[in-house]
């Protein structure tokens, strides 16, 4: 759906006028419409770590402790431990407390095969300097939770023909209490089945690896051989 067809849906659940246009309209209540369409997107993006916004970013080391190209443009957030040195094939630990950058600042003279990295004022910084020209990625949640008709990510709805990336049912039901509270009615309802529609959808997100509490079971293929001592 697009943010036309989401604005004119959620205004037909709520028996209101269904509007030709909403970016470009004057009319105080579709613009209100669009404000909370973007509040509700912007909101379930950051509320939980979505498949649709996940992202790698990779970047060649500089011999410095400020890396200028390891953000993108859309950054969000980490995803944990997925920050790995790929010319060294070497895990990178991070982000570390403000307290541990602060303690290898002090020391005299520090040196690991193991970098580190915190991220502070928009900068990514790593300890110790890294040699020059190596190769380091992480996955990180993208901020950008819509798209134009073009498929350029975007922060917010900016065109009527705008897309999500995120369930746009999900904002729709989110634009939905939102527009109730603002008008000063009854939305626990409606704010209520958004949530419950939210925790289904991340459930569903992205599937989930088997969980077992029993003895995996026995392989036919492998019952005359034993699980170490081969001999010789």
């Amino acid at each position: 759906m697009s943010l036309l067809s989401i604005v004119q849906g959620v205004a037909a659940r709520l028996a209101l006028p269904q509007p030709p246009a909403v970016v470009a309209s004057a009319d105080r209540q579709v613009q209100q419409l669009l404000g909370l369409a973007n509040e509700a997107g912007a909101q379930l993006g950051a509320a939980y770590p979505w498949q649709a916004l996940r992202r790698e970013q990779s970047f060649v080391s500089t011999a410095t402790q400020a890396q200028a190209a390891a953000l993108p443009a859309d950054f969000g957030r980490f995803v944990p431990n997925s920050f790995f040195n790929r010319s060294t094939r070497r895990p990178i630990t991070g982000p570390i407390t403000p307290r541990q950058h602060q303690w290898l600042q002090a020391q005299p003279a520090y040196s690991s095969v193991y970098l580190a990295f915190v991220e502070r004022t928009g900068q990514f910084l790593i300890d110790p300097n890294p040699a020059a020209g190596q190769t380091i990625a992480y996955e990180y949640l993208s901020n950008a939770w819509a798209r134009s008709s073009a498929g350029v990510p975007q922060t917010a709805f900016l065109a009527d023909a705008d897309t999500a990336l995120l369930d746009e049912e999900l904002i729709a039901l989110g634009l939905k209490w939102r527009f109730l509270r603002a008008k000063g009615l009854d939305y626990a309802e409606e704010m209520a089945t958004c949530e419950r529609e939210a925790e289904r959808a991340q459930a569903r997100d992205g599937g989930a690896t088997a969980l077992t509490l029993a003895p995996a079971p026995v392989d036919p293929d492998r019952l005359n051989l034993p699980d170490g001592n081969y001999g010789g």
